[in-house]
């Protein structure tokens, strides 16, 4: 199970969209950033620049657990771990290849 540290900002709700959109299963839970929530001893533990989204999957890769912070990072995560919306092949597949002369040793 992923627990979701989140605030009601377009940073938090991007990874909780991210995770609703992938099916993973998550329990969350509202930080309140004009409350200094965020800058707990107990939330610091998970992220000591305080900031938001946090998430923490019990279930991790190799079945340990993980701490994942970053909107971004954790898109990828939630991609990866569901198998939706990365691309199956190489991510510049779509690029054209274009051959690069070789310096000439003399």
């Amino acid at each position: 199970m992923i627990d979701l540290y989140a605030a009601g900002t377009s940073n938090g709700m991007r990874a909780r969209m991210a995770l609703e959109e992938c099916g993973l299963a998550y329990n969350f839970h509202p930080i309140a950033l004009d409350k200094g929530e965020n800058r707990t001893p107990q939330f610091l533990a998970m992220n000591p620049n305080g900031q938001i989204p946090v998430i923490v999957d019990s279930e991790g890769p190799g079945g340990k657990p993980v701490t994942l912070s970053q909107s971004s990072a954790i898109l990828i995560y939630c991609a990866e771990k569901s198998g939706r919306f990365m691309p199956k092949e190489e991510w510049l597949s779509w690029l054209p290849r274009i051959p690069v002369p070789q310096a000439q040793v003399d």
